[in-house]
C-alpha cells in the first residue's frame, strides 16, 4: 500500500525567479543597512569624475531606498504566488492523507499493521515535517520582507535626518 509521504512537505517553497528575487532583495537589502548605518555614501565618482554635493548623497539614498523598494515588491509578487502553491500543496496533502485513511479496509489495516511491526519505524519524519514546512515559510518569505522594510526605514531615516 502506498499513499502520501510527509515528505512531500519538504519541497522548496520558491520558485527559481522568486528565489533569485529574494537573493536580490537580501543583497540589496544588506547594501542599505550598511549605507545607512556606516554611512556609506560616496561623496565622489573619480571614474566618472562626478563630486557628490550633500543634497546629491541624500538623493543617492533615496535612490538606494527605491531600488530596495522595487525588490520588496517584486520579491512579494513571486512570492505569495509561490506561498499560495506551497499552501495548496499541503492542503493536497491533508486530504491525500485523509482520502487513505478513509480508504482502508479491515484487511488494509491490518496489512498495514503487519509490514509495520518488522519494518524500522521512521515516525519522525511524520512528526518533523509539518514543523519544518512551517518554520520554512517565515525564513523563506517573512524575514527577507522584514529586512527590506528595515533597510528602507534605515534609508529613509538617514536621508531625513542629513
Amino acid at each position: 500500500m502506498s499513499g502520501p509521504s510527509p515528505t512531500e512537505l519538504l519541497f522548496d517553497p520558491l520558485s527559481d525567479i522568486a528565489r533569485k528575487e529574494r537573493r536580490n532583495l537580501l543583497i540589496a537589502s544588506t547594501a542599505g543597512i550598511l549605507v545607512a548605518t556606516m554611512g556609506l555614501v560616496p561623496t565622489r565618482l573619480s571614474i566618472l569624475g562626478i563630486e557628490f554635493s550633500a543634497l546629491e548623497q541624500n538623493h543617492f539614498v533615496i535612490v538606494v531606498a527605491s531600488v530596495i523598494a522595487y525588490f520588496v515588491v517584486a520579491f512579494l509578487v513571486y512570492g505569495v504566488s509561490d506561498f499560495l502553491i506551497s499552501r495548496n500543496k499541503r492542503h493536497d496533502y491533508l486530504v491525500a492523507v485523509a482520502v487513505e485513511m478513509q480508504g482502508l479496509t479491515e484487511k488494509d489495516q491490518h496489512d498495514y499493521d503487519e509490514l509495520h511491526t518488522d519494518t524500522p519505524h521512521i515516525h519522525w519524519i511524520y512528526v518533523w515535517s509539518k514543523p519544518a514546512f512551517f518554520f520554512r515559510t517565515p525564513l523563506e518569505f517573512v524575514f527577507p520582507i522584514l529586512v527590506g522594510g528595515v533597510s528602507i526605514c534605515l534609508l529613509f531615516w538617514k536621508a531625513w535626518h542629513s
